[in-house]
């Protein structure tokens, strides 16, 4: 039989062990809290965070101060959009990009910024991803959902206790030991300007090599592709609600995909789909007062491709280009002119091919 000063013991063993458990929880918790190394409860620009796109852009959506959002899969991840701070006066941007993102990433991110007030909404049309069906969200839901539990999950998760907190405490250490003189590179991954942009190679020479070596394209399936185009075009015009949001300015981008990427459409007999669906998309989306289309597909700028990191991907003196021109109207696409554009596109792929015949494939 257990004495009584036997039984306290144990009692007080198990009160201590519970109040140093929940004091604990409490500090890690708190942790997270203070340090918010996904914005979920703010956005701390003084601070250099290491910025994983998956991770932070719900926050950056939901708590960031912007007035426009632009919005889009790695065909933007190079933009510095100080660019367009500095060339549009009361401009207030965020970049909320990812690696590979597809509509229904595009459409939650959306939803969280019009929630949010942006009055100008910028869209990149990346074409591959048209040709998708049955897509959902990738996002880790919890970061992108209000909610106390949600909140309390992200409080406790993994990726913030182990994987960036430590990391983004001992950045911040290095960059005061340092003063802040650090490579461009560590700048660029903690910079909410150019938030997902990767420090590429761009040079003709190995995006060539690149490609022949059969790497940095996304494989499309062409079987039915005109009707799957379709179909995700009307489902994602269909889910923006363009009409309920009257007081939102829309514009929509064409990137500046390279002559070789419009090469590579050739060879595998979609080149005419990607053409004939941005006179679609152009056309159902003139109809609104408050969107408008722009096309950088027919740069002369694509045949060049010491401005590409691959196929598809440009470097940041095209994505300047670009930025700078975000709200000219000769870049401006619709029905009387959007032909004009597909044939002009095919004039510089032309003139490409005939210019490097030695080594594309046959």
């Amino acid at each position: 039989m257990n004495s009584p000063d036997k039984k306290y013991a144990s009692k007080n063993f198990l009160s201590t062990f519970a109040i140093s458990a929940i004091v604990a929880l409490f500090l890690i918790g708190g942790t997270c809290y203070i340090v918010d190394p996904f914005f979920q409860f703010r956005v701390n620009t003084r601070s250099r965070y290491i910025l994983n796109p998956r991770f932070v852009n719900g926050g950056l959506a939901k708590n960031y101060e912007y007035n426009t959002a632009i919005i889009g899969s790695s065909m933007i991840q190079s933009f510095d959009i100080s660019t367009l701070r500095n060339s549009y006066e009361g401009m207030k941007p965020v970049k909320l990009s990812s690696g590979g993102m597809n509509l229904a990433e595009m459409i939650l991110l959306y939803s969280l910024a019009t929630e949010k007030g942006a009055k100008n909404i910028i869209m990149n049309v990346d074409m591959p991803f048209f040709n998708q069906s049955g897509v959902v969200s990738r996002y880790p839901d919890h970061l992108y959902t209000n909610g106390f539990f949600n909140k309390l999950k992200y409080l406790y998760s993994y990726e913030a206790q182990v994987q960036y907190i430590p990391a983004n405490l001992g950045l911040e250490l290095y960059f005061k030991i340092k003063d802040g003189d650090l490579p461009d590179i560590y700048k660029m991954k903690t910079d909410i300007d150019r938030i997902g942009a990767d420090a590429k190679t761009y040079n003709a020479e190995f995006v060539k090599n690149y490609y022949l070596a059969g790497n940095s394209v996304l494989y499309q399936h062409p079987d039915s592709m005109e009707e799957r185009m379709d179909k995700s075009l009307n489902s994602f015009i269909a889910n923006l609600e363009i009409d309920r949001h009257k007081d939102v300015n829309y514009t929509f981008m064409f990137p500046s995909y390279s002559a070789l990427y419009w090469f590579h459409t050739r060879k595998h007999n979609y080149y005419n789909e990607f053409l004939g669906f941005v006179a679609k998309f152009t056309r159902m989306v003139e109809k609104y007062d408050n969107a408008r289309v722009i096309s950088f597909l027919d740069l002369d700028e694509i045949t060049d491709l010491n401005y590409y990191g691959d196929v598809t991907h440009f470097g940041p003196a095209l994505s300047d280009t670009i930025m700078k021109n975000m709200f000219n109207p000769g870049y401006e696409i619709n029905s009387s002119n959007v032909d004009a554009m597909a044939h002009r596109v095919d004039s510089l792929v032309d003139s490409f091919i005939e210019k490097n015949r030695d080594w594309l494939p046959e």
